[in-house]
């Protein structure tokens, strides 16, 4: 019988989760130790802010990353956005560049594991948080002017190589990307149209088909959440199953697609 678990959001995208099947054990990576957790284990601030600014993603990874100097916590979301959080739970910066690890734990920096010759942690600084009122005078007149009742969540600045940006991340709304002179370069919109309308489904409502599919091939996989919605102006279900991915059923139930971490966004 599939375990059930507490549904409390939505989903609002469909590409799904990359946890392993089992706890992994911490691991060294240079001066770093990489442990996964789980969603309950992230600081309680952190928590709030993704219930509060992703309503509806689904945490599909989590990791407790510790070093000398400081803890850090890293959440995957299933729109493809990784958070990193302050030991206190406070948002310290988002995406690719701001992180350490990707949604499987794996280090994204190079060097021990192929990073090259003379490209040490002092040459590549992490991003740096900024206040609106330290964005270059041209990024600043664009968010006033296209944004003005928007609020901004975090902005940060990454000067690594020949990578001379800022990055601001507008509250349900996506990232804004600027150069090192504040002009313009491009907008990620937030993900989350192409599947607005999928509401939450109990898993014992789920239709026989799908129960069984997950129970023959996930007898194991703790099934996490479900929800059925029209994308693509065909009717879906998506199933959850931890240290699987989002299983895709057409309205009958019979069995699309498996989406998983890494995969592209569907």
């Amino acid at each position: 019988m599939l375990k059930k678990i507490l549904l409390s959001v939505t989903f609002l995208a469909v590409l799904a989760g990359c946890q392993q099947e089992d706890q992994m054990s911490p691991l060294a990576i240079d001066d770093l130790v990489v442990a996964e957790i789980t969603e309950d284990e992230l600081p309680a601030t952190a928590s709030a802010f993704i219930l509060e600014n992703y309503e509806g993603e689904i945490i599909t990874s989590a990791f407790k990353i510790s070093s000398n100097e400081e803890v850090t916590y890293e959440a995957n979301l299933t729109n493809q956005m990784n958070l990193v959080f302050a030991s206190n739970g406070r948002l310290q910066a988002f995406g690719e560049e701001g992180s350490e690890v990707d949604c499987r734990g794996k280090h994204r920096k190079r060097g021990g594991f192929g990073r090259p010759p003379g490209d040490s942690d002092e040459e590549r600084p992490k991003p740096v948080s900024l206040d609106l009122e330290d964005l270059p005078t041209e990024a600043a007149s664009y968010l006033s002017e296209n944004y003005a009742e928007n609020e901004i969540l975090k902005i940060i600045y990454i000067e690594r190589d020949e990578l001379n940006q800022y990055h601001v991340l507008i509250k349900k709304t996506g990232l804004v990307i600027f150069d090192g002179d504040g002009t313009f370069l491009e907008f990620k919109e937030k993900p989350e149209r192409n599947c607005a309308n999928f509401q939450a489904v109990e898993l014992e409502d789920l239709p026989e088909a799908i129960t069984s599919y997950v129970a023959e091939n996930y007898p194991d996989n703790e099934v996490l959440r479900a929800r059925m919605g029209s994308r693509n102006e065909q009717v879906e279900f998506h199933v959850l199953v931890k240290g699987t991915g989002v299983l895709i059923f057409d309205e009958n139930g019979e069995f699309i697609e498996l989406k998983t971490c890494g995969m592209d966004k569907g």
